[in-house]
């Protein structure tokens, strides 16, 4: 009983220098934690994702890759500290070994839409547009209305020369959000490629004026 107050007061602890923004504090409970003997393997994965995520929030990532690859030592079925290895790599721009982690995510929640997004985006980094595009629909299978998705497909299929495909999704991605200035510029761009000079000149004054709409609305 008392390894378990202790275990009680240390996650509370943490959790609560968490919230209140002191992660060197959390950092200390959450390592307090994981020298206590006889914690559990789901506890100390626990540990070790949460420990991830502050180092990497203090920009220390390789703390953080070591902390999501003890998590996984710990639980090797432990999909949220697949995914953010594979991030961490994304942005690293190390895509092969993203890749490989957020395959091995998506096996054990083949469900994630967002994993399957960035998925994409690596294998789009990376030049292979077949797999990027059988990402993307991938997480549209999971959430219809993913429009970074069906906007980042949209792209894929423009690179490859697959334009009325491409000009399906992007028209899309603006019907989900009139706002999306990006979308408006991009499909402004395949318009004119596809010969379409009227329709992409309305397209390019949209983005222009919702770009600066949006420029203003943060000076402010």
């Amino acid at each position: 009983m008392e390894l378990e107050d202790k275990l009680s007061d240390l996650m509370v602890e943490a959790y609560a220098h968490q919230k209140n923004g002191q992660l060197s504090l959390a950092i200390q409970s959450w390592n307090a934690l994981l020298k206590l003997e006889n914690v559990d393997d789901n506890l100390q994965a626990n540990a070790y994702l949460n420990l991830g995520n502050l180092h990497q929030q203090q920009g220390n990532d390789d703390l953080a890759i070591e902390c999501m690859s003890m998590a996984i030592k710990a639980n090797p079925n432990s999909a949220e500290a697949y995914y953010c290895l594979a991030y961490l790599e994304q942005e690293k721009e190390s895509f092969d070994a993203a890749i490989g982690y957020f395959e091995s995510a998506l096996k054990l929640n083949p469900n994630d839409s967002g994993a399957y997004n960035n998925l994409g985006n690596c294998y789009d980094r990376i030049g292979n547009y077949d797999m990027a595009i059988n990402s993307y629909s991938k997480a549209l299978v999971t959430d219809n209305k993913y429009i970074a998705a069906i906007y980042n497909r949209g792209n894929c299929y423009v690179k490859i020369g697959m334009d009325d495909l491409a000009l399906q999704d992007l028209n899309s991605a603006i019907e989900l959000d009139e706002s999306f200035y990006q979308a408006y510029y991009n499909r402004a761009t395949l318009l004119s490629r596809m010969g379409k000079l009227q329709e992409s000149e309305k397209d390019f004054v949209k983005a222009k004026n919702l770009a600066k709409d949006e420029l203003n609305n943060k000076k402010h």
